[in-house]
């Protein structure tokens, strides 16, 4: 789990959302654009993630806003957050046993 998502900042935007995108179900998941609908989990997931958000230079209130928001499988909003971190590991371990150019 992300810095992001330990604030207790996060979990107030997640509880002041979930009703606003719980009426519009159903709807596409923002990661496999499947329906989510109100019998299913579901998490309130980034449309544009968080890391990429903060590689284009989004500030916390650009990554929160309700625009950016929307109905995520609770099983798609892990698996693409898992993604994204082992993707980032992985980049950091083939940096550091890069072999020198000489």
């Amino acid at each position: 789990m992300t810095e992001h998502h330990r604030t207790s900042e996060w979990s107030k935007v997640r509880a002041l959302n979930r009703p606003r995108i719980a009426a519009t179900l159903p709807a596409p998941c923002v990661d496999c654009h499947r329906l989510v609908s109100s019998e299913q989990i579901w998490q309130v997931g980034h449309i544009v993630s968080v890391v990429i958000a903060r590689a284009m230079g989004w500030t916390t209130l650009q990554m929160n806003h309700p625009s950016n928001l929307g109905p995520s499988h609770r099983r798609c909003n892990a698996s693409a957050g898992g993604k994204l971190g082992a993707a980032k590991v992985n980049a950091a371990k083939r940096a550091k046993d890069r072999k020198p150019s000489w």
